[in-house]
């Protein structure tokens, strides 16, 4: 008897477990970069991929205002900016590390 009641309800709690697994999955996602916050500053210096930057509060990792060196993964806004530019940025976690994904000038 209560094998037959797992059976008639197996339609009704099924689509609920696949539910709960999508929401699962989803919490785990990394935000798209248009939903990553930009964050203020200064560029103090630049070597290879890696960039010196005295900033603001980065929102998007929930780092304070401070200075420190990043790797600097968006090559081509990196390519046109030297020390003193003040630049706007996004940064994400990746790895254990802060990365910056987009770096260019503030207008």
């Amino acid at each position: 008897m209560k094998f037959s009641a797992i059976v008639l309800a197996l339609p009704y709690l099924l689509p609920l477990a696949v539910l709960a697994a999508e929401h699962d999955h989803h919490d785990h996602m990394a935000a798209p970069a248009a939903q990553v916050s930009w964050a203020q500053g200064t560029i103090k210096k630049i070597a290879d991929d890696k960039a010196t930057i005295a900033h603001g509060p980065i929102e998007s990792i929930g780092m304070d205002a401070m200075t420190m060196r990043f790797t600097i993964k968006d090559a081509d806004g990196l390519a046109k900016l030297k020390a003193g530019d003040k630049v706007r940025f996004q940064a994400v976690m990746q790895g254990g590390e802060v990365v910056v994904t987009r770096i260019e000038s503030a207008k």
